[in-house]
């Protein structure tokens, strides 16, 4: 069993923090390559993050929530 961690990706050089706008899937879903699991924003864009995995999603941050960039915000479990 393996897990993967997924961190508040940066969308631009400047960008410090983001704000998961929305989850599109929920804590304990199942998720595959390529789904759409959330929406990320910045100042200047807003960006659906897709699940690099498949697996069983476990969330760790919530969304309206502004975090560093950097931050843990959910696990894959496969």
């Amino acid at each position: 069993m393996a897990k993967i961690t997924l961190k508040l990706p940066k969308l631009a050089v400047s960008m410090q923090e983001g704000t998961i706008s929305e989850w599109a899937a929920a804590s304990g879903d199942s998720v595959t390559v390529g789904q759409h699991i959330y929406t990320v924003e910045s100042e200047k864009t807003s960006f659906e993050v897709e699940s690099p995995f498949a697996g069983i999603l476990t969330i760790l941050a919530e969304s309206g929530d502004a975090l560093p960039v950097g931050t843990p915000i959910a696990e894959i479990t496969s």
